[in-house]
């Protein structure tokens, strides 16, 4: 995986969500870059990379919450099932950080990453994000 070009980042209607994403995008390209350092030395450090996966973790946490208490406050139709797919991904996340913690090797976490988490990325915005954006805007 190469980094991930802000340019790539589809945009939506509201501005709190396209700034999270320029930050999660960042934050990204930080985790990625380390692994890749990771790559080039037998004794890396793990807990930096503990430190950038744990920082990702906690701003979704905190970007999700601020999507769905917009969701809430204008009723948007989907919020069960937006809210849903934020609540398997933080599981799902949380699930490979304690693997990490628990000794995942570098190249099992990059693969997470470019194989999975950054293509759920690209599209939840290009879906979920978009229309939930559009419907958020549009009630004032």
């Amino acid at each position: 995986m190469s980094s991930l070009p802000l340019t790539n980042i589809p945009s939506v209607m509201l501005d709190f969500m396209n700034d999270d994403h320029r930050e999660a995008t960042l934050m990204t390209n930080k985790l990625h870059t380390l692994l890749l350092d990771a790559r080039e030395v037998e004794d890396f450090d793990r807990d930096l990379i503990t430190a950038a996966l744990t920082e990702i973790y906690t701003h979704d946490k905190e970007h999700f919450a601020r999507e769905e208490a917009e969701m809430e406050r204008t009723g948007f139709p989907a919020y069960g099932c937006h809210k849903g797919e934020h609540e398997r991904v933080l599981n799902e996340l949380q699930d490979v950080l304690n693997a990490w913690q628990d000794g995942m090797p570098p190249e099992a976490l990059e693969t997470y990453l470019s194989e999975t988490m950054v293509p759920w990325f690209i599209n939840h915005i290009n879906t979920m994000d978009t229309v939930t954006a559009m419907f958020v805007s549009r009630q004032g």
